[in-house]
């Protein structure tokens, strides 16, 4: 690690304790139940995939079928679903999975704090333990680096996954589940729309290491919802995913995620370890496959 044990992540102009004050969205968050309103004209000037979003928090835990009757009026829907093959709902991480948030996130704390390290460094995906410093103060930094550039336009896409998700776009359901936060919530939808667009018809988010709000579970999200399978980085989302009868592929990019390694000797049978796109792709195909023969 770059990074001596003795520095902490604060420098002596941020070492008095500072009020944490959150990013302010452009816009207002959308408050939605997990199941949204159909396709519409677009209305108001509002995008497509910022429209059909959704605040996790706001979920509630119904059956797909009836909500979906609740809004459309009826029982055809239910009966139609019986009637033709069923399609794999797959929910897909956002940070180091669509894009590379750490590899950002480093050039922000070099630049404004002298902080030198590489995703190498991150054994573990909790960057208090890797800054040394307090939980209050990490929270702070990420919030300010929500407000960069680096945030902003410096997160690059991760090779191979835009193409995969089109090819799989034709036989899956795609969804978004992140843990990002709420005050985030705009900036990650315009960056889905620059790098995603057309993909995902839904967009959940999970508000943890927020400053303000309650945090809900990705296992919690993904069975409210109705995901088949969670493509996630995260062996601590992973497990808590798979233990709630969840199929997890966890994304180990190119074996580069120290923190994306399972302990040694651990194995589940819903958890699949996926280096690289190619192989994220076979595995939800043979997924898909099993899934729409009738049962």
């Amino acid at each position: 690690m770059r990074s001596s044990g003795s520095r902490t992540c604060m420098p002596s102009r941020h070492a008095a304790a500072a009020p944490l004050v959150p990013v302010k969205p452009r816009r207002a968050a959308v408050q939605a139940k997990c199941i949204l309103i159909p396709n519409q004209p677009d209305v108001g000037g509002r995008r497509e995939l910022e429209r059909r979003s959704a605040l996790a928090l706001s979920c509630t835990e119904r059956s797909p079928v009836s909500a979906a009757e609740q809004l459309l009026g009826g029982g055809a829907f239910s009966q139609a679903s019986f009637s033709s093959p069923k399609r794999l709902r797959v929910a897909v991480d956002v940070d180091e999975v669509l894009g590379r948030f750490v590899y950002a996130l480093n050039k922000f704390c070099k630049e404004e704090y002298g902080m030198d390290y590489d995703v190498s460094d991150y054994w573990v995906y909790e960057f208090a333990k890797i800054w040394h410093c307090s939980q209050d103060q990490s929270n702070h930094i990420v919030h300010e680096f929500f407000e960069s550039d680096h945030f902003n336009d410096g997160i690059p896409i991760i090779p191979g996954a835009f193409e995969t998700l089109a090819r799989l776009q034709g036989s899956c359901d795609l969804v978004v589940v992140t843990s990002r936060q709420h005050v985030i919530q705009d900036l990650t939808l315009e960056w889905l729309d620059r790098h995603y667009a057309g993909l995902f018809a839904e967009v959940y988010f999970g508000n943890h290491f927020a400053l303000q709000g309650a945090s809900r579970k990705k296992s919690d999200i993904c069975k409210t919802i109705d995901a088949h399978v969670l493509i996630d980085d995260n062996v601590g989302y992973a497990m808590d995913c798979a233990d709630a009868g969840i199929n997890v592929l966890l994304y180990d990019w190119e074996d580069s995620y120290p923190w994306s390694k399972l302990p040694e000797g651990f194995s589940h049978p819903r958890i699949q370890v996926v280096r690289n796109w190619q192989e994220v792709e076979a595995a939800v195909l043979a997924m898909a496959a099993v899934e729409a023969v009738p049962q």
